[in-house]
This record gives C-alpha cells, structure tokens and sequence, in this order.
C-alpha cells in the first residue's frame, strides 16, 4: 500500500501543531483577555461609585443621589448603581426595599469598616460588585451598590471572542497554506525533478541532468545524482567503444582469413602475371595494340596486388608507439614525399601551419593516414578542374576526452576535453553526399567509380587515429570537404610516451 505523498504528510502534521499551538495560544490568550475585561469593568465601575460620591459630597439627598443612580446607565456609571441603607434596603421617594443581592450583608459590613468593598465571582467572566459607603452633610448614611452582571461582562467580551474566533480559523489556513508553499518549493519541486530524472536513467536516457536547488541537503542531492548520471554516462560510451573494438576485430578477424587465403592463392598467380606481362613488354616485334592489351593487364594486375596488400594491412596487431613528435615537421615531412606523386603535379598544395604544441602520436600512423586523406582528396578534384587546391592546415585544437568519434555519435561533454592539435585536409572538390557522410568511415564503403577504390582506406585511417587516442572526423559541403585528424597534445611526463629525437 502506498503512503500519501510527502508533502501531505507534512502539511498535515504542520496542520495539528498549528491547532495545538493556537489551542494553547487561545487559551493563555482567553484568560488574559478575561483578566483584561474584568479590570477594565472594575475600574469602571469604581469610577461610576466615586462619580456618585461626589455628587453626595456636593450636598445632594440621599434620595437625590438614589434617584440619580437608578437613572444612571451602565455605559456613563460603568455598571448598575443603587443607593442603599445599612440594612441593604433600597432608599427611593417610597418605603424601602430590600436589594435582593448575594452576599450583600456581609460586604456592607465590611465596607462599614474599610470605606470600600470588592467582590469578584470567579475565574471566568462572572459578576463584579463594589461597595461603597457615602455620608451627606446632614450626617446621613447610605452604601453605594454598584454591581455587573455576568451577561453585561460577556456581552463587553463578544467583539474580542469573534475576532478570536476568525484568527482561530484564518491563522491555520494561512500558516498552512504559506507552510505548503515554501515546502512544495523548497523540497517537493526538486524532489519530483529528481523523481523524474530517475526515471529517465531507468529508461536508459543517460543525457539527463536535473538543476542543482533547494536546500542544501536536496541540491547536494541533485549534484550527486548528476555525477552518477555522468559517470553512467561515460561508462555507457566505454561499452559502446569496447563492442565497436570488438565488432572491428570479428571484422578483422574474418578480413584476416580472407586476406591470408588471398595472399596465398592470389598473390603468386599475380606475380607471375606481372612477370609474363613485363617479359611480353619487352618484344620489339609486339604490336601497338598488344602493347596496350599488355599495360591493361598489368594495371589490373597491380590494382588486384595492391587490394591484396590493403587487406593485409588491416590484418596487421592493433599496436603503436607513441612518441612526443613535432606536429609542423611532421606535417612537413609527409606532404614532401607526397608532393612529387604525378596524383599531385597540376593541383594547388598548400600549408597553413600555425604554431601548436606536440602531439603524442606514431609517426608512420599519422603518415599513412595523411598519405590516405591527401590522395583522396586528389582523386575527388581529378574531376573538378576549376580551382582545384587542397590545403593542409595545422592548428590548436581542443579534444573530446573519449576515443574516435563518428558522425552521429552522442556529443562529448564539454567539461571533459583535453588539449590537442588539429590537422586538416581541405579540399575544393564537389563534396560528400549528406546521405554518404555517416558511412565514409565503414568498411568497404566508398562513393567512388567501381575499380578506383575499395573502401578500406578510410576505415583504416579512422581505426589507427582511435588507437592513437585521438579521433577522424569529417564535414563537408558542395565546394568544401574537410577532413580533421585530431591527435592529443603531448604530455612528456607520461611513462608511455617518449620524445623522438628525429621530430624534436
């Protein structure tokens, strides 16, 4: 069975101890107010006595000053006023009448004493009565009798008690209600936020992250959940790097047997084709077309051995030797040995080289890979005559703190790059159709005319830059392809890197 939700368990508990506080409050309240009633009542109504007294002390009759009780109102005497003799009669203009109070004779006979008189029934609102004893110039003596009902005290209570009663019923409302809101804002919104990112990394959404508010216990909260969802994160990326690895060496693998039983029952047939066709070249007796029949042969002979010899270099141990290598010469280098292809004599080669730290790479990788880029570059402006140029442009870098990334690949996380160096291959070819830019980096893909690639170069270069550490990727548009090996800056501290003396 569920239980009712946090914030109505909360509200409900701040709803009882508010009732019980004000219950209190009400209470201690109540009796002050009581105490604060009866005060003001007896004061008032020793006023409205001492009022009267003053009249008798003018000189006025007994009877007078009775008459001028009876006539008096509660509100001008503070209560009800009789004039009586010492037996508690009534003086008025007929016989006397006895005052039918409680406990009248005994507090005649002590005001007889003491001048003045008080008696107050109870703790609770209940009757006030004063007695005082007056004497006229002609030596008559009377007792002033001033008393307040209970009723005339509960009636002067009513304001007080209903604006009471409205703060008993607004004063929980309020609480509560502000109570609920500061609780719903403090720590229900940010739980439910929580709540709700937790069901995402259930359904596998790594990306989520929830804001960092609310109490310090909650935000702390929140900061370590977006750290667990980080860390899921990066591990998630580790599998799915870790079952590409592994699906490229059951590719490998499978390429690896294809490639040894190619080598062997295609290799040396081939070689001896390349052989008979060289010894066929040199017969001076051959004829013009034989001689072309003859190149025909041999160029498809070649392109077979140097299919062959791809896929033996795919086959080769998932292994490279690091080395802190100066980026500018080693860019150098390797687009010096390309420069005198015949591929390169009538295009625009140019170097843009800005100055970069060193890179921790292999430096035959970085080679082959540049060799690749550059020469299908070359291959893609063959048919693209008006300003063919290709620029090879080196410069600062900042790397993803993951392995190679591929087209449509999740997003690095920013707060996890590293420095690095970037070197771009840009050619002003046609372009990389949208649909094809996805696939440039699988095996065997190629877009180019059947016979002029094999789709292996490409997937070759991305694979050995992840085994540097460093990544392949590709953006490209009609006019502008540009192809960026990324390799990390190098750290000359680190035990598996060492520098190259030949690339200082």
């Amino acid at each position: 069975m569920r239980r009712p939700g946090l914030q109505l368990e909360i509200t409900a508990s701040l709803l009882v101890l508010m009732l019980g506080a004000l219950a209190v409050a009400s209470a201690v309240t109540a009796g002050t107010v009581v105490q604060m009633a009866r005060s003001e009542a007896t004061a008032r109504l020793r006023m409205g006595a001492a009022f009267l007294e003053r009249a008798v002390a003018g000189g006025s009759r007994l009877n007078d000053v009775a008459a001028l009780a009876r006539a008096s109102t509660p509100a001008l005497v503070g209560g009800t006023f009789r004039l009586v003799d010492a037996e508690g009669r009534e003086l008025n203009s007929g016989p006397p009448v006895p005052l039918s109070l409680e406990g009248l004779p005994r507090l005649l006979a002590r005001a007889r004493t003491s001048g003045e008189q008080l008696r107050v029934a109870g703790s609770m609102p209940g009757e006030i009565v004063v007695v005082r004893r007056v004497r006229s110039a002609a030596g008559a003596e009377g007792f002033l009798v001033g008393h307040v009902s209970r009723e005339q005290l509960v009636r002067s209570l009513a304001p007080l008690l209903r604006t009471a009663v409205w703060v008993l019923c607004i004063a929980p409302l309020v609480f509560v209600g502000f109570g609920a809101y500061v609780l719903r804002r403090s720590a229900v919104r940010p739980l439910q936020a929580l709540a709700r990112a937790t069901r995402r990394i259930a359904s596998a959404d790594l990306d989520v992250r929830t804001r960092v508010e609310g109490p310090r216990e909650i935000a702390e909260l929140a900061e370590h959940f977006n750290e667990m969802a980080a860390s899921l994160q990066r591990q998630r990326e580790a599998l799915d790097i870790a079952h590409r690895n592994l699906s490229r060496s059951e590719k490998l693998a499978t390429v690896g047997q294809l490639a040894a039983g190619v080598a062997h029952e295609v290799g040396n047939p081939v070689t001896a084709i390349l052989a008979y066709v060289a010894l066929l070249q040199r017969d001076p007796a051959l004829g013009e077309r034989s001689s072309e029949v003859g190149r025909q042969i041999r160029d498809e002979a070649l392109r077979v051995q140097r299919l062959v010899r791809e896929m033996l270099d795919l086959t080769r141990v998932d292994a490279v030797e690091l080395q802190a290598l100066d980026a500018e010469r080693l860019v150098r280098a390797a687009v010096g040995r390309l420069s005198a292809q015949p591929l390169l004599a009538d295009l625009d080669l140019r170097l843009e080289l800005d100055e970069v730290p060193p890179v921790e790479a292999d430096p035959d990788r970085v080679e082959q890979i540049l060799r690749n880029l550059i020469q299908n570059a070359a291959q893609a402006l063959e048919a693209w005559p008006d300003d063919a140029r290709i620029r090879v442009r080196l410069r600062a870098w900042t790397l993803p703190d993951r392995r190679g990334r591929r087209r449509g690949d999740p997003a690095p996380d920013a707060a996890r790059e590293a420095p690095g160096v970037a070197i771009e291959v840009i050619d002003s070819g046609p372009g990389i159709a949208e649909e094809s830019l996805a696939q440039v980096f699988d095996p065997f893909y190629t877009t180019k005319e059947p016979g002029q690639g094999t789709g292996l170069g490409l997937w070759n270069s991305h694979r050995m830059a992840e085994l540097m550490g460093g990544l392949l990727e590709v953006d490209s548009a009609p006019g502008r392809t540009c192809f960026r090996l990324v390799l990390r800056a190098a750290d000359t501290t680190a035990a598996h890197v060492r520098p190259d003396p030949d690339h200082r």
